[in-house]
């Protein structure tokens, strides 16, 4: 079965928001990056590094909004890991999908990080 790992996250603040006052490009990128490593973490419990992202980008999601991100590792091989991420905002709207793949190495035991994931 898919690992998966979901969260709520505040209101986009300003802080996070491009010259258009929605949720910029880069905040959408890092919480890919985030959210598909956690799941990924969840499922083969050895660290990596990323080898590929792509992320499209379908919908704004304005300041003061909630967004949900959800990620999922679809696969966890012997040396990479495939995962997926989407973002929604508070109607369910699909706003942001990534897809990230990971160089899966060092066991998380030997990076003294195992206990934070149980």
């Amino acid at each position: 079965p898919k690992q998966w790992y979901q969260r709520r996250v505040r209101a986009v603040e300003k802080g996070d928001s491009n010259v258009y006052g929605t949720m910029h490009g880069g905040l959408g990128a890092s919480l890919v990056d985030l959210c598909s490593t956690v799941a990924i973490l969840s499922k083969c419990k050895r660290w990596g590094v990323s080898t590929d992202m792509q992320i499209s980008y379908l919908k704004a999601a304005p300041v003061g909004k909630d967004i949900t991100i959800v990620g999922q590792c679809d696969r966890a091989g012997k040396t990479l890991a495939f995962s997926s991420c989407f973002i929604y905002n508070e109607n369910g709207d699909l706003l942001l999908k990534g897809q990230h793949t990971k160089f899966m190495g060092t066991p998380l035991v030997d990076l003294e990080l195992d206990d934070e994931l149980d």
